[in-house]
């Protein structure tokens, strides 16, 4: 299996360039950034890696990685020790020490965010919580699970299911689906930002990407412009409101993008397979 890339860019008002730092690892989505700058992405072969501001690169944690990760700025779960769920296969994992803030938490196959509320969202399948990409699911710090939107399970099957999970500035969450992006509420509710996403420079997608544009991790800034990698198209699309679609950045074959995050708003950082 090829390795994964870490590329970062500095954004202005059009696409900028300046590769700064490249770091390599085996394929996943798992990429967020703290407020100092620092980038973790997960690297399925090695573990959690760190990137510092300063371009060095350290491991977090090794030999375990995993394929989502979650920022917790205020580290409420910074000293959770996560059992494994009765829902199996899915196993958060907190990825920094004890005490440790920001914390990192990761995930298996689900798409997770940690919430303003200091609550971890996470993406699963029915009343049961199981593993999926039809809808979320909350925990709070002291283990209490809900399932926020059970009546979008039909609708959600339609669109493809989530494929990425993000907190924007406005406390709304942000979904990918394979075509589309959509926005809840803690509580469920949902609007839809664009449906269909259309890419206008979308080749032919590379092996296992569903097609395209085949969005997955996206990012938000605060004048709810939306960053999201489509495997399909090998690129970052850029989503201004009300609709406006471009590409933000094109990946050489054969890397594609999974993941995304934002520092600041102005630096954009992916993460490829």
């Amino acid at each position: 299996m090829q390795n994964s890339l870490v590329r970062t860019f500095c954004f202005a008002s059009i696409v900028s360039i300046g590769l700064a730092n490249e770091a390599y690892g085996h394929p996943s989505a798992g990429i967020v950034v703290d407020q100092e700058g620092q980038i973790y992405f997960s690297d399925l072969d090695r573990g959690v890696l760190k990137i510092s501001a300063d371009g060095a690169t350290t491991t977090v944690l090794s030999k375990d990685g995993q394929h989502w990760l979650a920022l917790d700025p205020m580290g409420s779960f910074a000293r959770t020790e996560f059992a494994q769920s009765p829902h199996w296969p899915r196993w958060f994992k907190r990825r920094t020490p004890a005490g440790a803030r920001p914390a990192i938490i990761g995930d298996g196959g689900s798409p997770i965010a940690v919430g303003p509320d200091g609550n971890l969202f996470f993406v699963c399948n029915d009343e049961q919580l199981i593993p999926g990409g039809l809808l979320l699911g909350m925990l709070t710090p002291d283990g209490k699970e809900t399932l926020l939107n059970p009546a979008f399970r039909q609708q959600s099957a339609e669109l493809g299911g989530i494929k990425g999970l993000a907190v924007g500035p406005d406390g709304f969450f942000y979904a990918a689906y394979p075509k589309a992006i959509l926005k809840f509420t803690t509580k469920g509710a949902e609007t839809t930002v664009l449906n269909p996403v259309l890419a206008t420079d979308c080749e032919e997608p590379p092996a296992g990407a569903d097609g395209c544009p085949a969005l997955r991790g996206l990012a938000v800034v605060e004048n709810g412009v939306v960053y999201v990698a489509s495997t399909g198209c090998r690129s970052v699309i850029k989503i201004t409101p009300p609709g406006r679609v471009e590409t933000a950045m094109k990946a050489e074959s054969p890397w594609s993008p999974t993941g995304v995050a934002l520092a600041r708003g102005n630096y954009l950082f992916w993460n490829t397979t």
